[in-house]
């Protein structure tokens, strides 16, 4: 749709008239959609300034100026145009206090009506204008806030498109995060308003001239005062920003521990390991809790100050008045009061404007130090080649000073089929990251010519349908696109996939199996017709047949692109033009006769998810008006209501005090008794500034308490939620609530709902006072209610609305900056870096569509309200031209200038305060979220048998069993294998076993007991688990090695030397774990070493041998049989050689049992299913098998 301000007329852009419809189904509707939000206006999208800012900050060096200088170059007419109103709103702003002297100067010396008349007039429309200009202003600032920002965040993510490899890591991303959502826009305050700092100061300035027109010198002696104050506050403000930036470090590594937890949450609970994280969780929030207590009290120090800096001043400024013998008058007074709350605006504002350029100075150099990051991907293409060439020469790669690769020479023709292959940490992953471009520390030559395409271990998927997966932004060719579906067996998938190529495939392609995963990417690899083909084991995750019929058609085609192709298994090797393997940092080119001697053994498979998962859930939007439930939430999670009633009854001494000593300064103007008049002001002073400062410190303490229970009940129930939760609520949704969300509850409510309290009981009583002395104005009261009320009602009900909507669109985008870092390598390779720019700023641009709307609204609301103001300053002036008594009038006149200011922020604050409770209604959602049953009986027998007895599952919306009527029984020490083709069930039967899913009929008995009597931790720390993708987690060496007990050194490194890590980990025990890179071998080696460690009596292998080659896999079982021998096994398998070893096998079919015994057994029977089985995926005769 068109911007409705466009085609708005003059009156209507005025007052913001053109948001009126959408303020009107912010009435009438439930929720505000994302159609309902305003479209960007047409300067602010995306336009020529935005390549010449890409190429701008492309070149290196980065610097501040230079981006400043183009920012204003590009914006200047918006920018000149700004502080010209800005200076305007600013001689209206000081032309009030001066107007408000000449009115009661003129009642005082009783001056004709028809003079009082016109400076009621006057001041009408200095309030006016003031009000209009300021509005207008900050709308035209925050406009400028659109371009620049999209500006700067396009920048940032395409310096992330040229980064990559081992040196860009997760916590990278993390930072990458942290300068699109914080750092940007603290660098736009003042890059949209270069003007506010100067404003702020001649504002300053010219009340300061002003309050000398009054006083004399003693304003200087105010002025001094302020000035101490303000320097006090600066240094307040420059610590309490040192401890924020700690904080955000804080802040970064916890969302780091949970954001690791949330996603290896299935695993982490398979390893009975979820008490670790919640542990290790809760030691980093208190860690982070300990700088946001600093940061609260700084803060509570700061608006201390702030709030009795007006206080301060007026008593310093009086007192010195008096002192020196001179009398005060009425005008003087109150103009004086005037002028201080004029200067109380600004006041406020300054720590917060030094704060903000100390945040800009701070955030720039931050962004500069990003952009100016060594570039990872090295450009090694060399067009002397012919397209497809491929040339090593003498390229050594080093780690830790040791080399993984040392002096290797490699030259490849286009179209050949080369194999890589070679032992577990050989470097084969490492030679093909060298070929992409991925890594940078090699020395030699590397040239290639052509499109390149990699397919990784683990593939990067979009979150979006398979279909743009595999298109990635590339014209649609059907006959290409049909043969690439046959070509990597994705055909049959697609026909059990509801939506088809229209799935979507979930966060990281979790709602893929991993061998539908790896065909995604594949395909999208020969979708886009690259010359150089890089591929890391794109086979390991698929059964036989499926895997056989991918290499025929998929990969080993005649004429094909020049392929390097890692693999273990010599079946694939065969079908490979020649074979590499990688001993000990060198290429040996292998004849057919070593090809025959590698051991024919094929490779296991990863599991397969228990179902297709469904979509994943919206996000719930909360309809209507906020609960007040809400604060009882919050009372119950404060549980102080001593402390709250007292906070309460100080604000309203505060303010009643505050007024008091006003009232008795002008009772006394004319008094010459200094020491009374001074005596009582300054006692009265004195009871207002300890009020604020009590108030302040029982806000520090309850905002702790708050910040540490919003946390806790959060990550209580989120630890303890149901799998079913996470099958449907992506990462970046729980992370915004744990983010954002429990940021804003913890460090600003409580101070909004102070300071609204506090503006309330301000108002009232300046009404109180007004009404006191003009009984008359009480008469309009009902009317300035009444527009009060239809002002409130409208605003709060679309801006409540919009902070839900907006709330709601923060997760798309951390979602799509997470999977953008994440695939940066591969959208490289792929060309497709302005494909996935455009999607991520797509959710960039409804994120400033929200923004630019409520800031609209926010707009509107201050317009009204300044006409509201203005007419109650010149209804109250009007009525005091014609009245007589100057005490009354000045009185009147001098709170209804207050006052109509205060209004103005009450509507806002209050509406404030219920769009930051929308946070507190999300918080309170996760902590109220279902949970895992917690109490059971206790384990009768330490070591217990496991029966299943007519199990049953099946999935919630799901129409047939997942299992169905399973019966078999694993005996303590007796290790019994499971098989059985693709969605037999075998990952279903692991998901009940551990308490993942609820049985639908029938139990699994633990000794007698049933699992569903026993809570589902305690069934769990039964469990070590070896899957497919090994677990480890951050934190040290030694913490992945025995992460819930403590053993010695000596116990550690014997583990380490069983599993054959020993030299390659020797000293290093206390090392965080991802310094030591390991590789996806030696990682799951790692894992079979931490169980060695452990004592827990059953122990799964669920397609544990991923990882390793066939040497590994003989050893990983040897090991564990041989120090683990009391253990019972439960192993999984799609590939049947390990499950020669095992005393039983249990075949599955469609969810069933179809037959179990021992495995030579079975193999002799010729008719058996775990015979049929074997003959059809091993190379071998059966009768020698046996």
């Amino acid at each position: 749709m068109d911007h409705p301000e466009i085609s708005a007329g003059w009156l209507s852009r005025l007052f913001y008239h053109w948001t009126g419809p959408l303020q009107r189904k912010g009435l009438s509707e439930p929720q505000v959609n994302l159609d309902d939000l305003y479209p960007l206006l047409p300067e602010d999208r995306r336009d020529g300034r935005a390549d010449a800012f890409l190429a701008l900050t492309a070149a290196q060096p980065v610097r501040p100026w230079p981006i400043t200088a183009f920012i204003w170059r590009h914006y200047r007419g918006r920018i000149g145009l700004l502080t010209l109103l800005q200076m305007l709103g600013m001689l209206a702003t000081l032309a009030s206090p001066w107007l408000l002297n000449h009115s009661m100067t003129q009642l005082g010396a009783g001056a004709p009506t028809e003079q009082k008349l016109l400076l009621a007039f006057a001041l009408f429309a200095s309030v006016l204008a003031s009000g209009m200009l300021a509005e207008h202003s900050l709308q035209l600032a925050l406009k400028m806030h659109v371009p620049i920002r999209r500006l700067l965040a396009e920048s940032l993510l395409a310096k992330v498109m040229k980064l990559g490899g081992k040196s860009f890591d997760d916590r990278a991303g993390g930072r990458v995060q942290n300068l699109i959502n914080r750092d940007v826009w603290d660098i736009t305050w003042i890059l949209a308003d270069p003007a506010m700092p100067l404003t702020m100061l001649l504002q300053l300035l010219g009340t300061i001239a002003l309050l000398v027109w009054q006083v004399g010198s003693a304003g200087l002696v105010g002025f001094a005062v302020l000035t101490l104050l303000l320097l006090i506050s600066t240094r307040v403000v420059r610590r309490m920003n040192q401890q924020e930036q700690q904080l955000k470090r804080q802040q970064d590594e916890r969302n780091g521990i949970l954001a690791e937890y949330i996603k290896k949450l299935r695993l982490v609970r398979q390893n009975g390991l979820g008490a670790f994280f919640t542990r290790a969780a809760g030691h980093k929030r208190q860690q982070e809790l300990g700088v946001l207590g600093r940061v609260l009290r700084l803060d509570a120090i700061n608006e201390s100050l702030m709030l009795s800096t007006p206080l301060l001043v007026t008593l310093a400024t009086f007192t010195t008045y008096l002192v020196s013998g001179r009398e005060l008058t009425l005008p003087q007074v109150f103009t004086t009061i005037a002028l201080f709350t004029v200067l109380r605006i600004p006041m406020m504002r300054l720590p917060y404007l030094i704060r903000t350029l100390i945040n800009f100075n701070t955030g720039f150099n931050r962004l500069c130090e990003f952009l100016n990051s060594p570039e990872q991907h090295r450009d090694l293409t060399d067009p002397s080649l012919p397209v497809g060439g491929l040339r090593l020469d003498n390229v050594t790669a080093l780690h830790q000073q040791k080399p993984v690769l040392e002096g290797i020479s490699l030259h490849i023709e286009p179209g050949e089929l080369v194999g890589i292959t070679g032992a577990t940490g050989a470097g084969k992953s490492c030679l093909l990251h060298l070929i992409a471009g991925f890594d940078n520390g090699f020395e030699g030559s590397i040239r290639r010519h052509g499109r390149v395409a990699h397919l990784g271990h683990k593939p990067w998927l979009m979150n979006d349908t398979i279909r743009n997966n595999i298109l990635f932004g590339q014209p649609w060719h059907g006959e290409r696109y049909r043969w690439v579906l046959g070509a990597c067996a994705l055909g049959a998938d697609l026909t059990l996939l509801s939506h088809g190529d229209q799935t979507l495939v979930g966060e990281l392609g979790t709602r893929l199996s991993g061998g539908q995963q790896q065909r995604v990417a594949l395909a999208r690899a020969l979708y886009a017709q690259a010359d150089i083909l890089l591929l890391d084991n794109p086979l390991s995750a698929l059964d036989p047949i499926v895997s056989a019929q991918v290499l025929e058609q998929g990969l080993a085609f005649k004429p094909g692109p020049t392929r390097l192709l890692v693999s273990h298994d010599p079946d694939v090797l065969a079908h490979c033009d020649r074979v590499i393997r990688i001993e000990q940092g060198r290429l040996v080119e292998l004849d057919a006769h070593q090809l025959a001697d590698l051991i024919q053994h094929p490779r296991p498979t990863p599991p397969v998810p228990p179902q297709e998962a469904e979509q994943f859930s919206e996000e719930k939007m909360v309809e209507g008006k906020v609960d007040w439930g809400l604060f009882g939430f919050m009372w119950q999670r404060l549980a102080a209501p001593g402390a709250i009633l007292l906070a309460l009854l100080l604000t309203l001494g505060q303010e009643g005090l505050r007024i008091a000593s006003d009232l008795w300064l002008g009772g006394k103007a004319g008094v010459t008794g200094v020491s009374e008049l001074l005596g009582i002001y300054v006692l009265l002073g004195a009871g207002s500034l300890t009020c604020i400062m009590v108030v302040r410190v029982i806000n520090y303490k309850l905002g702790l308490k708050l910040a540490w229970t919003l946390f806790d009940g959060m990550l209580g129930r989120i630890s303890r939620a149901p799998m079913a939760f996470f099958d449907k609520v992506p990462q970046g949704r729980i992370l915004n609530r744990f983010d954002r969300d429990l940021g804003e509850a913890q460090e600003i409510l409580l101070s909004m709902l102070m300071g609204l309290f506090g503006m309330l009981v301000s108002v009232v009583l300046q009404v109180v006072v007004i009404g006191v002395n003009m009984p008359l104005l009480l008469l309009i009261a009902p009317l300035v209610g009444w527009a009060l009320y239809v002002l409130q009602r409208r605003y709060r009900a679309v801006q409540l609305k919009l902070r839900r909507q907006a709330s709601v669109l923060r997760s798309p985008l951390y979602i799509s900056i997470s999977e953008t870092i994440r695939g940066a390598p591969a959208l490289r390779l792929a060309g497709a870096e302005r494909f996935a720019l455009d999607q991520v700023l797509l959710h960039y641009d409804n994120n400033l569509r929200s923004w630019y709307t409520t800031t609209s609204i926010n707009r509107w609301l201050g317009m009204h309200q300044t006409l509201l103001s203005a007419a109650l300053v010149g209804a109250v002036a009007l009525m005091v031209a014609f009245g007589n008594s100057s005490l009354l009038g000045a009185v009147a006149i001098t709170y209804a200038f207050t006052a109509s200011a205060m209004l103005n922020s009450l509507i806002r604050t209050f509406a404030e305060v219920e769009q930051v409770m929308n946070a507190v209604e999300r918080v309170r959602e996760y902590s109220e979220i279902e949970s895992e049953r917690q109490e059971g009986e206790a384990l009768a027998t330490p070591h217990p048998a496991v029966r299943f007895d007519n199990l049953g599952l099946r999935y919630p919306q799901a129409s047939q069993w997942a299992l169905h009527k399973v019966n078999f029984e694993l005996a303590p020490g007796e290790k019994v294998g499971v098989c059985g083709r693709t969605g037999a069930g075998k990952s279903s039967l692991l998901g009940v076993l551990q308490a993942m899913y609820p049985a639908s009929q029938g139990e699994i008995y633990y000794g007698e007991q049933p699992l569903s009597r026993l809570a589902p931790e305690a069934v769990r720390d039964l469990y070590d688990t070896v899957s497919q993708i090994p677990l480890t987690f951050f934190g040290t060496l030694r913490a992945n090695l025995a992460p819930l007990t403590k053993h010695d050194d000596a116990a550690l490194e014997q583990a380490l030397a069983r599993v054959g890590l020993a030299e390659r980990c020797a000293g290093r025990l206390d090392e965080e774990l991802d310094k030591l890179q390991l590789s996806a071998g030696e990682t799951q080696l790692l894992v079979i070493a931490r169980i060695l460690l452990s004592r827990r009596p059953l122990i799964v292998l669920d397609e544990a041998t991923s990882d390793l080659d066939h040497i590994g896999m003989r050893k990983m079982a040897e090991l564990l049989y041989r120090y683990r021998p009391e253990a019972s096994y439960l192993v999984i398998a799609h590939h049947l050689e390990p499950l020669l070893s095992v005393d039983r096998v249990v075949v599955m079919e469609a969810g069933t049992v179809v037959e179990q015994g021992s495995p030579v057994s079975l193999l002799a029977n010729s008719h058996s299913r775990f015979h049929q089985l074997f003959v059809g995926q091993v190379n071998r005769q059966v009768p020698q098998t046996v």
